[in-house]
């Protein structure tokens, strides 16, 4: 009876892992059959390179501490690589379907990550963020500079359905393609966090931790960093390729820094203390920069304020809100929290919907917009005072409501942990969390080492 209530116990959470992951590929597959626009298609297809690109730098900076500025100078690599595999194809009619175009890119972007990394990784924390950010620059204004490999501002083009058909399939329609980054995706997705739970990925954690200890138990430092540099690299390249297989386009903006930057806002925005934070940081990014910027000129302006907002209220991102609330949904808390949450619900939506007519109207005004709804009824198209009042207002009365509904909500949450709720589950319980998780970790490793 024992022998079988400890293989239960065992298998318990192989049965929710698998459940999890089951739950994905459902998700990959019912979503093109939910949205199968070719508009829909286009964002979903962005969203799951972007991913792989995020979760790719996550295994820099959540697993290892490593704050990378060059991570898009290997997705240019693997881009580069993936339209020169195209063109020579096309060009020499080999046998060969573009469903393998990702691999070359990988492979390129690895060896790139093995070349440059041995310089980068030897040192870590500022030092090695300032390393990669002159490496980036050197990067891009070298292919900048030479236009007959990368092809300048004008790009390298390409065609993929020069190839030949892989089941019948030859990428010409953007279904297909989809299809090709969901697999990759599903396929990279599972590889990472397998290398999340191998002795590299716990020795990376430690080394993230504490450097000094990882030496002292006879493990350099430097090598654990130089490992996990090349594999991130790797993948980063993969998500180069089918970026370059998506657009049929690369240019030497691949290396910019702008692409850097954007990879770390997204893997802030989703989480990098959780392995899927990430992936949601980066369906909402592409969300953002792809549809909100059809709607407004300040998409830019409204990312890097929820990017703020995140970074001061939510350290542990999208996927740190979601895992808390389901810890309070789990513990029965709903009932004594869903008060102080309407109440911070309504002072959200005034200040973000007075916010956002005081930014849409300062737009309107420097740029003379009178196309927009927030000139209507004004004159010479431009907003009037009465509409500036109302918005100053709705964000001043938005924002006092909104902390008095944070304030009510953090007494709510004591008041529910005094009653029974484990302080992991509270408002300020998500650094325990962690740090709890690490140490079980290290418990782990050193077993492993044993």
């Amino acid at each position: 009876m024992r022998r079988a209530a400890s293989v239960r116990l065992a298998f318990g959470p192989w049965r929710a892992r698998a459940s999890l992951w089951l739950a994905f590929a459902a998700l990959l597959v019912v979503a093109p059959l939910c949205f199968p626009s070719n508009a829909a298609l286009t964002v979903m297809t962005q969203m799951g390179t972007a991913a792989i690109l995020a979760l790719s730098f996550n295994l820099l900076l959540g697993s290892t501490g490593l704050l990378s500025f060059c991570h898009a100078t290997y997705a240019g690599v693997g881009a580069y690589a993936g339209v020169w595999c195209m063109n020579g194809i096309g060009l020499h009619a080999w046998p060969v379907s573009m469903a393998v175009v990702p691999l070359a890119g990988g492979l390129a972007a690895g060896l790139a990550g093995a070349t440059l990394g041995y310089v980068t990784t030897r040192r870590a924390g500022m030092t090695f963020a300032m390393i990669t950010l002159g490496v980036a620059e050197l990067v891009w204004v070298v292919a900048a500079m030479v236009p007959a490999w990368f092809g300048g501002e004008r790009g390298i083009p390409t065609d993929r359905t020069l190839g030949a058909p892989w089941l019948g399939v030859t990428f010409a329609t953007q279904r297909e393609v989809y299809g090709l980054v969901a697999m990759w995706l599903f396929f990279c997705t599972a590889a990472m966090y397998g290398v999340t739970r191998t002795p590299l990925g716990f020795l990376a954690r430690a080394v993230r931790d504490n450097a000094g200890r990882v030496a002292f138990l006879g493990q350099s430092p430097a090598a654990v960093r130089y490992r996990m540099q090349i594999i991130a690299a790797a993948f980063a390249g993969v998500a180069g390729a089918l970026g370059a297989l998506n657009f049929e386009l690369v240019s030497a903006d691949a290396f910019s820094l702008e692409r850097s930057g954007t990879v770390l806002v997204f893997t802030v925005l989703g989480g990098t203390a959780y392995f899927a934070g990430p992936m949601l940081g980066a369906v909402l990014g592409v969300f953002v920069t792809v549809v909100l910027a059809t709607i407004t000129r300040a998409w830019q302006l409204y990312l890097g304020l929820a990017f703020l907002a995140v970074v001061r209220f939510a350290p542990g991102g999208v996927a740190g809100l979601v895992a808390l609330h389901v810890r309070a949904w789990r513990a029965g808390l709903v009932r004594a929290l869903w008060l102080p949450y309407s109440v911070l619900g309504m002072g959200l939506l005034l200040f973000a919907g007075g916010l956002t007519a005081i930014v849409e109207m300062t737009y309107a005004s420097r740029l003379a917009d009178s196309a927009g709804p927030w000139t209507a009824g004004s004159a010479h198209g431009l907003p009037g005072l009465a509409m500036w009042a109302c918005a100053a207002a709705a964000a001043a009365v938005g924002l006092a409501v909104l902390v008095r509904g944070w304030r009510r909500l953090r007494m709510a949450a004591t008041r529910a942990g005094m009653a029974g709720m484990a302080a992991s589950a509270g408002m300020v319980g998500m650094a325990g969390m962690a740090e709890m998780a690490e140490m079980a970790e290290m418990r782990e490793m050193t077993e492993m080492t044993r």
